[in-house]
């Protein structure tokens, strides 16, 4: 399954969260801090708008995890602190917001 574009979550998350991230961050909110921290605000309010048609399109997890880990390139699994890909993206969506 593909999901329209998702430009910006591939260059946020999926060069921030790829396959070796553990090599590079402790945990996921490292990683978040990093993008926040290191890229433009444009980007991030752009990621925000790819992440809430994401969300909006209610997707089954297995799909929320063929789309993030085939098609944006990020290697998080949000089941490793409980939660599912929804939850996970909505927390991304959040810190992209600063909150």
């Amino acid at each position: 399954m593909t999901f329209e574009k998702l430009d910006v979550l591939e260059q946020l998350l999926g060069c921030y969260l790829h396959q070796d991230w553990l090599d590079e961050f402790d945990d996921d909110a490292a990683a978040l801090q990093a993008i926040l921290e290191s890229e433009p605000k444009e980007q991030i309010a752009a990621g925000v708008g790819e992440l809430d048609a994401l969300l909006a399109a209610e997707l089954l997890e297995n799909d929320l995890r063929t789309i993030l880990v085939d098609q944006v390139g990020c290697y998080f699994d949000p089941s490793s602190e409980g939660l599912t890909y929804k939850q996970w993206l909505g927390r991304v969506r959040s810190a992209f917001l600063g909150g």
